[in-house]
């Protein structure tokens, strides 16, 4: 009976608890939670829980872990549409699914998991190492793909972001980008992961528990080393140069069930023009606006035009706003940079967009499912596509240069640095996370957006509509901020870096993820190998 309760037991805690658990606190090492400790552990309970798993199960189980992580890291789409959240949980599920198989089949062919050991009755150290090299580098491989399979992907809370906040220990992403801190938790994940299981074994054959856990001193050295080129980087800054560009960022904080509100139209340009009023005293040689702060064809509208003539005027200085760009029949989510002299202007136009949000992809696909399953206000026939830009462009504003992304390509790493690699003193994002209300999507933006400038050794100024509008140098750190969900208005004196270099990231881009790529094709094909041999003898 006794027999019957543990194997019940331990069905019940290797299908749902360990990876309910596992999910669950990847979850909570991110934003609004940001216990970052859990990072360091939150992979070890689905290690254990894909232990002895066919494939099949495997992937189950990695599944549940995906559902608990996204239902607790993306619902906040809910504001936008029920269906999509669902949708978009049950697809993003599908790389945890496929990671659970991987990450069994390594563990199993390489560390050799289903209990084999070596001849002397203890598993090998060298296999354990080489299984936690090889199934982080399919954990860091999933995550790309993740982040750029299917319509641009969903580049969003890997596993690194999680220590967003412990700054020494992210300095190294000018290397590798995000993608290195996700290697180097998921390795260490790995490490605790063979130390638990080596200690458990030894407390159940009654061993003498004296063997010391060299996969855990592997693990701490590369955190230690981690830390320590942190803490160089940091303190090897030369400080500011002498010139400086004093910014006004203005957060509006208009609803979103506002925002587009033909009638809302005098109350949004009165707000946007107090805000930068309250901005003058500070002599801002550099206003901005969030993205679509002017939801309208700014070009078209006199009274636009007026405010931002006037503001100019009595201020002297650049204006950077979000706003739809008509270009024969063909509309843009751009950023448009005004001049003292307001005749003269450059415009950016948006060229990562949201699908389903700013297009619909594969219209005669989807348009009859949208129609059923969309938001109210979701008028698929009389929606009307964004086009894409195709400009790197870079603005020039009292001899400093800066490029501007809007929405959530601050995300995606690949094009943030394209526009470093033109040799910008400093990076904007134009934002409008009010589709998501009070939600914690605002400071998971935030979260992963710190990585672009960590990656690319630039500052990078946030002003969005309801938060979190802040200034993120070039380690890092933020230096000011907006309170979340309200209206305000933020002056800072940004300094140019004498360093100008670009980081290797920046120059050389994702080989540190292809060798990840690399090696996991070649420890996937090991274990394949080694799973048939198997087979072969039984």
């Amino acid at each position: 009976m006794l027999s019957v309760e543990r194997s019940t037991l331990n069905v019940v805690l290797g299908r749902w608890l360990l990876p309910i658990a596992a999910g669950a606190s990847i979850a909570l090492a991110l934003p609004p939670f940001n216990l970052s400790q859990m990072g360091w552990v939150s992979l070890v309970p689905l290690l254990f829980a894909l232990e002895d798993c066919s494939r099949g199960e495997a992937f189950r189980r990695g599944y549940i872990a995906g559902l608990v992580f996204f239902g607790m890291t993306v619902w906040w789409i809910v504001h936008v549409s029920v269906p999509a959240m669902v949708g978009l949980i049950a697809f993003l599920s599908l790389y945890f699914g496929t990671a659970g198989v991987v990450l069994a089949m390594v563990n199993k062919c390489i560390a050799k998991t289903d209990g084999a050991t070596d001849g002397d009755g203890s598993d090998s150290v060298l296999r354990n190492l080489g299984a936690a090299l090889v199934g982080t580098a399919c954990w860091v491989t999933i995550e790309w793909g993740r982040g750029w399979i299917l319509w641009g992907g969903f580049p969003w809370n890997f596993l690194g972001v999680s220590q967003w906040q412990v700054t020494p220990l992210i300095q190294f992403a000018d290397i590798t980008g995000v993608y290195g801190v996700s290697a180097l938790l998921c390795f260490v994940n790995y490490t605790f992961y063979f130390t638990i299981r080596r200690f458990v074994r030894q407390i159940r054959k009654r061993e003498p528990v004296r063997r010391l856990s060299w996969e855990f001193y592997a693990g701490m050295g590369l955190v230690c080393l981690a830390f320590l080129h942190g803490v160089r980087e940091i303190r090897a800054s030369t400080g500011p140069a002498s010139r400086s560009l004093r910014l006004g960022l203005v957060q509006a904080d208009i609803p979103q069930t506002l925002k587009f509100d033909p009638g809302e139209r005098q109350m949004i340009l009165s707000r946007h023009r107090e805000l930068t009023d309250a901005l003058l005293a500070s002599r801002p040689e550099l206003i901005i606006w969030p993205e679509t702060a002017i939801p309208w064809v700014i070009q078209n509208d006199r009274e636009s035009v007026e405010l931002v003539t006037n503001i100019l005027a009595r201020s002297k200085a650049y204006l950077l706003t979000g706003f739809f760009d008509n270009r024969n029949a063909q509309m843009y989510n751009s950023a448009i940079l005004f001049t003292p002299d307001p005749a003269i202007a450059e415009m950016y136009r948006k060229m990562h967009l949201v699908p389903f949000g700013e297009y619909i992809p594969l219209r005669a696909l989807w348009a009859p499912l949208l129609k059923k399953i969309g938001p109210k206000d979701y008028n698929v026939d009389d929606f009307f596509d964004m086009n894409m830009g195709y400009e790197y462009t870079v603005f020039e504003a009292k001899g400093f240069r800066f490029g501007t992304v809007v929405c959530y390509e601050d995300t995606v790493p690949e094009l943030y640095r394209g526009f470093v690699q033109r040799d910008v003193d400093f990076m904007v994002n134009l934002t409008n996370d009010a589709w998501f209300k009070t939600s914690p999507e605002s400071e998971m933006h935030l979260a992963n957006a710190v990585f672009r400038a960590v990656e690319n050794r630039r500052p990078l100024v946030r002003a969005t509509n309801n938060g979190i509008t802040c200034v993120v140098d070039e380690y890092g750190f933020i230096r000011a901020r907006c309170a979340p969900f309200v209206q305000g208005s933020l002056s800072y004196e940004l300094h140019r870096a004498v360093d100008h270099t670009q980081t290797f990231y920046t120059r050389r881009g994702n080989v540190f993820l292809e060798g990840c790529a690399l090696i996991s094709v070649l420890g996937i094909g090991l274990a394949a190998f080694r799973s048939n041999r198997l087979q072969s003898r039984a």
